[in-house]
């Protein structure tokens, strides 16, 4: 009877652990806007269609960057502005500023 109990109290307490664990985040979408969240703070909604990035960054400015490189290693630039990348991580380079990492989501 002692050893059922400890057995029980071990299956809880491994179902309880596996309660904490954070589950994967969801893909980013496969069309439609990126949300990327910057380490300095920016927040941007970006759209690629076609040869282009259309940006919006929340609270501020929206533009469409042509996107200066090849498909395989994007840059989205009008010269003063740049995302470089897509997907899961890129760079946002914004004048008289350092470039920052960006993660989406």
């Amino acid at each position: 009877m002692r050893g059922k109990l400890l057995v029980l109290a071990a299956l809880a307490a491994l179902g309880s652990c596996a309660a904490i664990l954070p589950s994967p985040p969801p893909p980013l979408p496969t069309a439609g806007p990126i949300i990327y969240n910057c380490d300095n703070g920016a927040q941007l909604q970006v759209s690629f269609v076609g040869n282009e990035a259309r940006i919006a960054i929340v609270g501020g400015l929206s533009m469409s960057l042509p996107n200066t490189a090849s498909a395989d290693a994007p840059v989205y630039t009008n010269g003063r502005y740049a995302l470089t990348g897509r997907g899961e991580s890129a760079t946002w380079r914004t004048p008289g500023a350092a470039a920052t990492a960006c993660h989406g989501r």
